[in-house]
């Protein structure tokens, strides 16, 4: 896999949240912001609301160490700037950001441009799908979800593609399928338990 590959696919990882102990995540709990931690294999993301998106903030493995990488969302959904050792990756969308109402319209479409450490890459497009609605119950608690299929496409490159369980009470991914260009599933993440305000 490239190296320009692996980095998109770090780009536009979507992550997830989701409650433990028997205590249910809320709106409210969220907007104070939450550390979500996965086990095995242990892993551990902040999410922080920031206006209509997110800023995330993780530790990723690279050569056998641990690397900050940060992120900034205009959505839950849609991923624009990552941070991290290989350094900016940042993709720019010709179309207004306009996701919350997707159960009514299905589909958002744009133009889109990935620019490495300022300077223009490629150029492709971005396409959400909403699939349906759902429910995600994690340990003991279920959240009523949108069933999300995202796929960017970018000139001479793999199609990356995910399949999403979206919040919107929460405005977090509470599941991320990532899929191959066929469709099968290739990894899927799911955390085990939340720390809400971690990072303030």
């Amino acid at each position: 896999m490239s190296t320009l590959l692996r980095s998109l696919l770090l780009l536009v990882e979507i992550t997830s949240a989701v409650p433990a102990f028997g205590n249910c995540l809320t709106a409210n709990e969220t907007k104070q912001g939450v550390l979500l931690t996965r086990e095995v294999p242990f892993f551990s993301v902040f999410y922080k609301p920031d206006g209509p998106g997110l800023t995330e903030q993780k530790l990723v493995e690279r050569n056998r160490s641990l690397q900050p990488v940060s992120a900034v969302y205009l959505h839950p959904l849609l991923v624009e700037r990552r941070v991290g050792p290989n350094g900016t990756h940042e993709l720019k969308y010709a179309n207004a950001i306009a996701l919350d109402d997707l159960p009514q319209k299905k589909t958002w479409q744009s133009d889109t441009t990935l620019f490495i450490n300022g300077k223009k890459s490629v150029s492709g497009t971005t396409f959400i799908r909403f699939d349906g609605l759902g429910e995600e119950t994690i340990a003991s608690c279920s959240y009523k979800v949108w069933a999300i299929n995202s796929r960017l496409e970018l000139t001479e490159l793999p199609p990356i593609i995910f399949e999403q369980y979206y919040s919107p009470e929460l405005r977090l991914v509470l599941r991320s399928v990532r899929l191959g260009p066929s469709g099968q599933p290739i990894d899927e993440v799911r955390f085990d338990r939340f720390q809400i305000g971690w990072g303030n």
